[in-house]
């Protein structure tokens, strides 16, 4: 069976196992999780997953997330990263992002090292980075667009690309547009993520530090633009009022009925479902 092959078939079953690191390496973005902060290099607060991040707040998992459960869940969030403080400064914040990125990158290093030999060749990096491509690449067309952003979700307590951060379609774009006309082809995704491998190999291949150090470096970037984002007073520190905004926003606009729950009939009737993310175009 072919690498890429076999990745996807485990990525998918990571994901209906459980969720949270698999579709962190789809995004190199942090996937939420109660005891789980970021295992790669994306920026996410939940950005990408969609219904598997949002529905981890279903604290009492009874199929919907209500506004209270949405509440605790932030407050929680925000305790275990402020403590008592009223706010946290920009170091404060990366860290707790990175707080359990060594162990999470370890897992992916060995899911991407295929052979076993404790190196990853420049084919076992690229297999997981091009399934992340066909991932996004959801019309089929092999070109992605950088004109769209998902939805933002912050992360539980405790979520980023195939190899790890910052890695929605913004982190598409930053990383691989190299001629800067607003796409990524597949042709400009490989060119950049080889890029990327060649500067951190060392003998045609990547340790386990190595790997670690590309992933943990989109981290720290990807965390430093979320902080500047949600600290929209401008004054160097996140509060909690600010914490929860994007999350807030969010539930008003996903809860259509406005009865303080939302669904998974109203969570996807607000977004289109997984069967129009990868529909071609022309079927309906």
């Amino acid at each position: 069976m072919k690498p890429i092959v076999r990745y996807a078939l485990l990525l998918s079953a990571v994901v209906v196992a459980g969720g949270g690191v698999a579709a962190a390496q789809l995004d190199r973005t942090p996937a939420p999780g109660p005891a789980r902060t970021y295992s790669g290099k994306s920026d996410n607060f939940g950005h990408g997953r969609g219904a598997a991040k949002f529905f981890q707040y279903d604290l009492n998992h009874d199929g919907k997330v209500t506004r209270d459960e949405m509440t605790r869940s932030m407050a929680q969030q925000f305790a275990q990263m402020a403590g008592p403080a009223p706010a946290i400064g920009q170091a404060q914040f990366v860290a707790f992002r990175m707080k359990d990125l060594r162990p999470h990158t370890e897992q992916m290093f060995r899911r991407a090292d295929w052979n076993g030999d404790g190196r990853l060749s420049l084919e076992e990096y690229m297999t997981p980075e091009r399934v992340r491509f066909q991932y996004a690449d959801r019309d089929g067309t092999g070109t992605i667009s950088c004109g769209l952003r998902s939805a933002g979700f912050a992360p539980q307590a405790g979520k980023s690309r195939g190899h790890g951060g910052g890695r929605g379609r913004g982190g598409f774009c930053k990383s691989a547009d190299l001629n800067h006309d607003g796409k990524v082809t597949r042709g400009e995704f490989d060119k950049a993520m080889q890029q990327e491998f060649v500067a951190a190999a060392k003998g045609a291949a990547l340790s386990p530090d190595a790997y670690y150090g590309i992933i943990a470096a989109h981290v720290r970037d990807s965390s430093a633009k979320m902080f500047s984002r949600l600290d929209r007073n401008h004054d160097g520190k996140i509060d909690r009022a600010e914490f929860a905004q994007s999350q807030t926003r969010t539930f008003a606009r996903l809860d259509r009925n406005n009865d303080g729950v939302v669904t998974r009939d109203e969570y996807y009737a607000g977004r289109r479902t997984a069967s129009n993310y990868h529909r071609k175009p022309g079927q309906g």
